[in-house]
């Protein structure tokens, strides 16, 4: 196979294995694989014999750890092929990315099983730099028990598998946190004992000095040092003994039930022999951040309501939990009694933990996460992003990739402006894009935009409830500021324009309004803020300034019109002139283009429109300046696009 056609095929969704590959070929791609293959081999750790003795052996592969999802059992938190290679991102693949929706696949680079094969598998970048796949090693940080051979009570030693070998762990520092961990990851309960044995010194030690917080899912997410072989101090070896404890101790056992990926889910909780649901009264970000720290799940946290991941069975065991978001886990919060509560499954509480990655999003500084100032992770820090040519296509995706179905931009809020970072600007989306990162933009950190244009932006769960809002996207092209321009509507999947037949004022509000604008809204025609281009979409708008969206003042066919493109509708929202007084006259407006009433008694007959920018328009010349506007040097008319006609002085050296 060439690597033209393993692009072709990465493109269609099918992923060729590496026994497919011409091995006359001289593909990069299969020498890849043959060469890895045999350094696993030339690399392989010693095996060392196994004990020929009959003892209880209990295994759990991290799987790749398991979870119950709608996908079944998938990888969690191995992102590190078979040959030791660092994990894409999935969003870095997004032809893959659309072709296998609802498979655990997102903004991480963790291993994952989309299309039933062996085993989960990633893509990673081989080293010609080109995107390649592998299968990933799912027993890294497996971890099984052996029993003593004296009692049960001096508990078994604990065994861990690295770099395809089994081995102990030395006992030094060796305590109930750390045995806890273990007791979990094999799910033999949630309480560890730790135990110290002597070492048989058949199979090597891998660790010691293992520090866990208690917490974790995983023997791998806690701190530790690597054993750099040898004997353990006083040889002594990691054991633990297990136990479930019931939930009126100091532990509550929670799961996440019914996501799409392991960091998402129903939230329940296990008491008196039975797992139940939480009701969502009270519940916010607070008490989703202690449950997914609870879970070993960092992130960002994110709380959601009304069964959003379906409803549960059973009894719904919690309510009225109040967390501060700094408690451990949810028993130290403030909650109901067990049993107590007043919801249906409707109301059955959810969390999602979404991992930080470059180009991970969040909402910020809102009620909640589904709205406030968008910021975007980049470099271990997050960022603002510029509203410089954002549409409503780009909080779609936005919103998409947070999880919800629908949003608008935020134009007069009461949120504060970012004060670290502006990392993006000039985001242009088609609005099929999995994540915002997809888009296209200016280079990280590259902008000319200050924090006064952050943008803000609302999602909602259900698109029905933003519909009755808004209605298709609209845009403002080509004007000055970003509350004026050329009206332009996506409709059948393309950007057209609106005919200016019967456009007025009341247009013009209801198209203020839908962008989001409060203040007063000015019609402009013949193509005021120049001609577009594509389909001319809507023609004949009849609007009585009182609709919610402009598809409710479209009375005639979609795309049927008798109009040209210089007679394209515009808008001027926020229409707030500025007020100037002149010596013996009264109060008057002054607008970009237009005369001032009563200043001059005579009037101009026979004349014609000027599109904007055009000849006759004047301009003034200023110096350039870094520090501001500069100082206006001398006035001029336009007699092209190109150029200006003005005094010879103007320009003199």
């Amino acid at each position: 196979m060439t690597i033209t056609s393993f692009a072709v095929a990465l493109i269609l969704g099918s992923i060729p294995i590496a026994g497919c590959f011409d091995k006359s070929s001289t593909s990069s791609i299969y020498h890849f694989f043959q060469h890895h293959q045999s350094l696993r081999k030339a690399l392989q750790p010693a095996q060392h014999p196994q004990p020929h003795h009959h003892l209880p052996v209990h295994h759990h592969h991290t799987g790749c750890p398991k979870y119950k999802g709608k996908e079944g059992s998938i990888g969690d938190y191995i992102n590190v092929t078979e040959f030791g290679a660092d994990c894409l991102n999935w969003v870095e693949i997004p032809t893959f990315l659309e072709r296998t929706p609802g498979k655990g696949l997102g903004d991480h680079n963790f291993c994952r099983n989309p299309d039933g094969r062996s085993k989960p598998w990633c893509f990673f970048r081989n080293n010609h730099g080109r995107v390649d796949w592998g299968y990933c090693d799912c027993k890294q940080g497996s971890v099984r028990l052996r029993g003593s051979q004296k009692s049960e009570s001096e508990g078994s030693i604990v065994e861990v598998y690295v770099n395809g070998a089994w081995g102990t762990i030395c006992s030094s520092q060796w305590d109930d946190n750390d045995a806890s961990v273990i007791c979990r990851q094999l799910e033999l309960g949630n309480k560890g004992e730790a135990k110290k044995i002597p070492l048989s010194g058949v199979i090597p030690s891998f660790w010691n000095d293992v520090r866990c917080r208690g917490d974790e899912e995983n023997i791998l997410l806690c701190e530790k040092n690597i054993w750099q072989g040898g004997t353990c101090p006083q040889d002594l070896a990691a054991a633990v003994t297990c136990s479930f404890t019931h939930a009126t101790e100091s532990f509550i056992p929670a799961r996440l039930v019914g996501g799409s990926s392991p960091f998402e889910g129903r939230i329940e909780v296990y008491h008196s022999g039975q797992w139940g649901t939480v009701c969502d009264d009270q519940w916010d970000d607070a008490d989703a951040e202690v449950v997914c720290r609870q879970l070993g799940l960092g992130g960002v946290a994110k709380a959601w309501s009304q069964a959003h991941f379906g409803e549960g069975t059973g009894q719904i065991l919690l309510d009225e939990v109040q967390c501060t978001g700094n408690e451990l886990s949810i028993e130290e919060c403030e909650r109901s009694s067990w049993a107590e509560h007043n919801c249906g499954h409707k109301e059955d509480a959810g969390v999602s933990c979404i991992p930080i990655a470059d180009g991970s999003i969040r909402l910020a500084g809102g009620k909640g996460s589904h709205e406030g100032r968008l910021e975007v992770f980049h470099n271990s820090q997050w960022g603002t992003i510029c509203d410089d040519g954002w549409t409503e296509l780009n909080t779609q995706v936005v919103c998409r990739q947070l999880g919800y179905k629908y949003g608008k931009i935020l134009l007069d809020n009461d949120f504060e402006e970012g004060t670290s970072v502006i990392w993006l600007d000039d985001v242009t989306c088609t609005g099929k894009e999995p994540a915002l990162i997809q888009c296209t933009k200016q280079n990280w950190g590259k902008h000319d935009c200050s924090h006064q244009e952050d943008i803000h932006i609302i999602c909602y769960p259900d698109i029905d409830q933003h519909r009755t809002l808004s209605g298709p996207p609209l845009r403002l092209m080509d004007g000055e500021t970003k509350k004026e321009g050329r009206v332009e509507i996506y409709l059948n999947g393309q950007w057209g324009t609106i005919c200016d037949d019967g456009w007025t004022d009341k247009d013009a509000s209801v198209v203020c309004r839908q962008l989001g604008y409060k203040g007063p809204a000015k019609a402009r025609n013949m193509a005021y803020f120049g001609e577009g281009k594509g389909p001319i979409h809507v023609d004949n708008v009849k609007c009585t300034g009182n609709e919610r969206s402009l598809t409710d003042c479209i009375k005639e066919d979609i795309g049927k019109h008798n109009c040209r493109h210089s007679e394209d509708a515009g808008v001027i929202c926020d229409y707030l002139s500025r007020k100037i007084t002149a010596v013996g006259h009264k109060e008057s407006t002054l607008v970009c283009g237009l005369r001032l009433l009563h200043r001059r008694p005579k009037r101009i007959i026979g004349g014609s429109n000027s599109l904007r920018g055009g000849w006759p328009w004047q301009v003034a010349l200023r110096l350039k300046s870094s520090h501001s506007d500069g100082r206006l040097l001398c006035g001029a008319t336009l007699i092209s696009s190109c150029w200006v006609l003005t005094a010879a002085h103007c320009f003199k050296r």
